[in-house]
């Protein structure tokens, strides 16, 4: 049983990745669709005209080929409903693969995202080495979709790893190739190139030469990116010589077209209206409209770039009649003459208008630097009026430390003087009031020969000797809750 349609079917960002990895990996997953296929065993479905065992077997053989996202996530909830009826793991497998396909067509990445890890949790569990890869593969294809790429890096080494082991060459190079774009798309060209090349061997050991043919387009690319020209033209030059004798000239124009667009960012203008001329000849050889009215537009787009605006309209002109002609629709010729004449003329009124935008951009421009200087200046004295308030809060912090010193020191003083009760009502009330007391006991104490003492004693024998007894007398105060008035030397 085929445990995959087209995994890999890979948007990226440029349209030339989109277009060339589109063909690609329909070939390279080694089950490609087939909408014939799909209608056929459609009919015999809807027409109810099958045995119950060959249900299953027919559902699955509408989903894998059905090229329609909608349609294909629809089998593919019946083919997963039917598989899991009869127990069949494989065809459960499948239908959530599957799903994951159509999901990712309609551009519900998320729900992709959770479709394909369900296939990599059953695939898991029941050991199916194969299909844990092809999940893992569908995986790193979305996240790399999403610009996530290290967890696209991160699942493409997982699913390359799993080819390996089971020795499955073609999906080895087939995630290699996913991973060298995604390298590619992140600016790390290094690294693409060396995906790349590795495929590129694999493809040419187990004779797939058109994967041979797009993995040069693929390294010529990144030549052309690291100023390589040469090398990138030869490479270049060897997938359109292969893809030529394949007769797929279709991608040969899109690479033409790419090409033109990295010399354009490189402001080699000619060698970009030269690729773009190519790829339009090309089209034209070979009846491929859809390309001319593409190559058309990028022609139009690079004389417009270097100024000559009467190539450009022309281009233009072209690219608007064969867009109209790919749409194919007779009935509406007259609208389409019209609309032809009328989107020439507002690209005319573009170009007259070109001197004038210039100049408007120029006040822009100045209006902008004014901007600019202006924000700076408000910026400094923002930063300046900061420091101020910053310096100033120092300050007040400070000072309240001060004074919260200064109060401790107080509040200690004023205990040692006045019973606690007391201080509390005078720190209150600035003023303490007088109370009656019915009966009071008062000791008044001195030490008999104290003078006699003091004068034949140390002065440090004679404090540590007083020192000693009040603080007994201390002792017995705290003990027994009593209140000591005020002590002055031997009293």
């Amino acid at each position: 049983m085929a445990e995959c349609s087209c995994i890999g079917i890979k948007y990226a960002t440029k349209k030339a990745c989109f277009i060339i990895g589109f063909f690609y990996f329909i070939l390279f997953t080694g089950f490609g669709q087939n909408q014939g296929v799909a209608d056929s065993l459609e009919a015999i479905y809807l027409g109810g005209n099958y045995s119950e065992n060959d249900k299953l077997e027919i559902i699955h053989g509408i989903t894998i080929n059905q090229a329609d996202a909608d349609k294909k996530l629809i089998y593919s909830l019946k083919l997963i409903e039917a598989a899991r009826a009869l127990d069949s793991v494989n065809y459960i497998i499948t239908g959530f693969l599957e799903k994951g396909t159509a999901l990712r067509l309609k551009g519900d990445l998320s729900k992709a995202l959770k479709s394909y890890f369900e296939t990599a949790n059953i695939a898991s569990r029941e050991e199916a080495k194969s299909s844990l890869g092809l999940a893992k593969l569908a995986i790193a294809d979305v996240y790399s979709i999403m610009g996530n790429h290290d967890n696209a890096v991160k699942y493409y080494q997982s699913a390359i790893k799993i080819f390996r082991e089971v020795k499955d060459s073609v999906n080895v190079a087939t995630a290699l190739t996913n991973a060298g774009d995604d390298y590619f798309t992140n600016g790390k060209l290094d690294s693409a190139l060396v995906y790349f090349e590795e495929s590129d061997k694999i493809f040419r050991n187990t004779n797939y030469p058109i994967g041979t043919a797009y993995n040069k387009g693929n390294i010529g690319m990144v030549y052309a990116e690291q100023g390589e020209d040469v090398r990138a033209e030869v490479n270049i030059n060897e997938a359109i010589t292969i893809l030529e004798e394949l007769q797929d000239y279709y991608p040969i124009s899109v690479y033409l077209t790419y090409m033109s667009d990295i010399y354009l960012r490189k402001n080699d203008w000619s060698r970009a209206i030269s690729y773009a001329q190519r790829s339009l000849d090309l089209a034209q050889r070979y009846g491929l409209k859809e390309q001319i009215s593409e190559s058309n537009l990028k022609l139009s787009e690079l004389y417009d770039y270097v100024g000559n605006y009467k190539k450009s309209n022309t281009y233009y002109k072209n690219h608007i009649a064969y867009r109209d002609s790919v749409t194919n629709l007779r009935e509406m010729e007259q609208m389409a003459d019209l609309r032809t004449n009328f989107e020439v003329a507002q690209k005319q009124s573009e170009v007259d208008l070109l001197e004038k935008e210039s100049e408007i951009q120029l006040l822009k421009d100045k209006r902008q630097k004014t901007i600019i200087y202006i924000s700076i200046i408000v910026l400094v004295l923002v930063f300046f009026l900061a420091m101020g308030l910053y310096r100033r809060n120092i300050f007040i912090k400070k000072t309240k430390n001060l004074i919260e010193e200064e109060k401790n020191r107080s509040d200690k003083l004023l205990l040692n003087i006045l019973p606690e009760e007391t201080a509390i009502e005078l720190k209150k009330r600035g003023k303490v009031q007088a109370k009656k007391f019915e009966s009071v006991s008062i000791m008044f104490t001195d030490f008999k020969g104290f003078t006699h003492y003091a004068d034949n004693l140390a002065p440090e024998k004679l404090v540590e000797a007083v020192d000693y007894y009040f603080s007994k007398f201390d002792e017995i105060i705290e003990k027994y809750g009593l209140e000591k008035i005020k002590t002055i030397g031997d009293s």
